[in-house]
């Protein structure tokens, strides 16, 4: 009886607790830490005032100055499909794009599906259907 009471209680207060979201050109780099934990690195990166935070699964944010401005992470999930990120963004106006590839490289290109209303875009090899990056942004 007693370790139900402890479920019981575990349940209730963990349904009570604040909403853990990440949103970006919003929340700052301390806000990112008391949600998220002390990352595993931070990288400085080329762009004025830049830098990114690593955590787990290879879970990244950049921020610009004090603020988080993208992340980047692995899909999971049905989030792995394309079909799953075509459905998602039926009702939006979707922008398809080739990113560069490696010059001398034999592997095929990626390309990226943005659904810029959103502020979410996803990368996926060509002739895949596979996601490999989501990438969430400041929607302007």
């Amino acid at each position: 009886m007693r370790a139900y009471f402890i479920l019981f209680f575990i349940l209730m207060s963990s349904c009570g607790q604040k909403n853990t979201s990440v949103k970006m050109g919003v929340t700052t780099r301390a806000e990112l830490v008391a949600v998220k934990g002390e990352p595993l690195k931070e990288d400085k990166i080329p762009v004025k005032d830049g830098q990114v935070m690593v955590y787990e699964n290879d879970e990244k944010y950049q921020l610009k100055g004090d603020v988080v401005v993208s992340s980047f992470k692995a899909p999971q999930g049905d989030e792995q499909l394309l079909i799953f990120w075509k459905h998602k963004f039926k009702d939006c106006l979707t922008i398809s794009k080739d990113l560069d590839k490696i010059p001398g490289s034999h592997t095929p290109g990626e390309i990226e599906l943005a659904c810029p209303e959103s502020g979410i875009s996803v990368i996926y090899t060509q002739g895949s259907d596979l996601i490999s990056r989501v990438v969430e942004y400041e929607v302007r």
